[in-house]
């Protein structure tokens, strides 16, 4: 995984050059609507394909994007809590999803504020990894919250993929067959939006709807328009009409709405008969808002696991799950408040059971609104972080792994950056060499350096704020010598280790780990 420092300065900057567009600036959804000859088949008799019983685990490929010179990416820590959300609305559903390989992160202003599909389209088929939902987090996906594209992969606004959202629910719900229960409405009555209805009155028996960019081979030179029919409100055209799943009631509302507190729309509708209806605001594939959704309906469920075990079958390559993550990080270094060296910050933790991966944070601010850094690594330490001088500093740890990310984040500590080190303290001595640079506390440190005559030295351990914890005379033989040097007693964190011979001092760096 790429590593990821952020300056103050360079965040303030970014703050309006790469202002993430909210859920108020774009449509809900660019995923106009298809129908796949699966789908067709499908729907005509679902109870010929496969039922799994089990929990399906699906690979997805994350792509960060940012501008071309690396600003704007979705925050990381978002991510996880996006994909604990995600995984939470599809756990009735009993599919669960899982991060395959590295996240990839991509510096490309064209694809991080895209105009159209088509753009969007070129972004997936340069970067798609086969066998995985490739989903590409990016500032302005074509003016919508998110989009499907059937033959590429799911474009999302950072904007509208907060924890509370579903955009991406909807979105992967769309990746795995499931259509709009408004299907044939997105451009109204008529494809292009032309005809204006009124709800109370009576809808049409059928809607028109753009399909254009729809097609697995594109002609950018021709409108393909398409007919739906009106679902009923008593289910006799259930199969034909809208998205076909019976159990998804009638909604004819193509816009962002809000809910009622039974979660219905405000909006009354009419259908063809001259029944009326509120539409259902509890169903990810609507259009209501965040807070009124809670579940995909057993039938869109059942559809999705079919499309997985039949057309996308490649998917279901690995079916063994990691162990869940529960623990929060023991945070090490630096202790809470104290006082570091500020180009040479080292910052460790302890291990967490069934982690592969820590996420560090770093910020000036409690709050973590704006960040110094920000990292995913596999190890438990970030070594040589270099940081402003004379500042308060404040830092957390998340731990997961591919398929478990929802563990809390670990309570902040702080510590400040001063100059510590003395400079003079660093001249060189040649054929001096101290290794290991990182060991644990008990682990012998090996000092070698060669002598051209016999000569006493002074061996010391310096504290990284200069105190000498430990001073020692040893003798140089004619040639090379290796010294031994106990590391018992010496708790974890950073030290300078280093010899003082005939005026001259050198000092090397070495990390000590419990």
């Amino acid at each position: 995984m790429k590593n990821i420092f952020l300056t103050i300065t360079t965040l303030l900057f970014c703050s309006s050059f790469c202002f993430a567009q909210t859920k108020a600036d774009l449509k809900p959804c660019g995923t106009p609507p298809f129908k796949t000859q699966w789908m067709i088949d499908y729907e005509a008799n679902p109870t010929t394909f496969p039922r799994c019983g089990t929990t399906l685990y699906v690979p997805l490929t994350i792509h960060l994007v940012g501008s071309d010179t690396g600003l704007g990416y979705f925050s990381e820590l978002t991510l996880l809590d996006a994909l604990c959300t995600l995984n939470a609305d599809f756990v009735d559903s009993e599919i669960q999803f899982f991060i395959e390989g590295d996240i990839n992160y991509i510096d490309n202003t064209t694809w991080y504020n895209h105009s159209n599909v088509i753009e969007g389209a070129e972004m997936m088929f340069a970067n798609n990894v086969e066998n995985t939902i490739n989903t590409y987090f990016v500032n302005d996906p074509a003016g919508n919250c998110g989009y499907n594209l059937p033959y590429a992969g799911v474009a999302m606004a950072k904007g509208c993929s907060d924890p509370d959202s579903h955009t991406w629910a909807h979105e992967i719900g769309h990746n795995l067959s499931i259509q709009h229960p408004f299907l044939g409405w997105e451009g109204g009555v008529s494809y292009d939006g032309s005809v204006v209805h009124s709800y109370t009155n009576p809808a049409p028996t059928t809607v028109t709807y753009d399909y254009t960019l729809f097609q697995d081979v594109q002609y950018l030179d021709t409108l393909i328009i398409d007919t739906a029919f009106v679902e009923l409100v008593d289910g006799s055209n259930c199969l034909p009409a809208a998205d076909r799943y019976c159990d998804s009631p009638p909604d004819y509302l193509s816009y962002r709405w809000d809910c009622n507190d039974d979660n219905e729309s405000t909006v009354v509708q009419t259908d063809p008969n001259g029944e009326t209806f509120r539409s259902d605001g509890t169903l990810f594939m609507s259009y209501s808002f965040d807070h009124c959704q809670n579940r995909f309906t057993e039938g869109q469920s059942l559809g999705m696991q079919a499309n997985l075990m039949t057309e996308k079958a490649d998917y279901l390559y690995n079916q063994t799950p990691l162990l869940p993550v529960s623990d929060v990080p023991v945070l090490l270094l630096p202790e809470n408040e104290e006082l570091v060296q500020f180009d040479e910050v080292m910052i460790s933790w302890d291990a967490v059971p069934n982690a592969t991966h820590y996420l560090l944070q770093v910020s000036r601010v409690a709050s973590f609104d704006f960040l110094a850094a920000e990292h995913i690594t596999t190890e438990t330490s970030v070594l040589e972080m270099s940081l402003n001088n004379d500042k308060e500093y404040f830092w957390r740890v998340r731990a997961f792994n591919s398929h478990s990310f929802c563990s809390p984040v670990s309570s902040a500590i702080t510590f400040t950056t001063g100059e510590l080190i003395a400079t003079e303290n660093l001249a060189n001595i040649e054929g001096l060499s101290i290794y290991p640079a990182l060991l644990h506390s008990g682990q012998e440190l090996y000092v070698e350096v060669e002598a051209d005559t016999e000569a006493s030295i002074q061996l010391n351990i310096v504290s990284i704020s200069g105190q000498v914890l430990r001073s020692e005379n040893r003798v140089l033989k004619i040639g090379q010598n290796t010294l031994r040097v106990n590391t018992n007693q010496l708790s974890a964190g950073m030290y300078f280790v280093g010899i003082e011979r005939q005026g001259k001092r050198s000092y090397q760096k070495v990390i000590i780990q419990d």
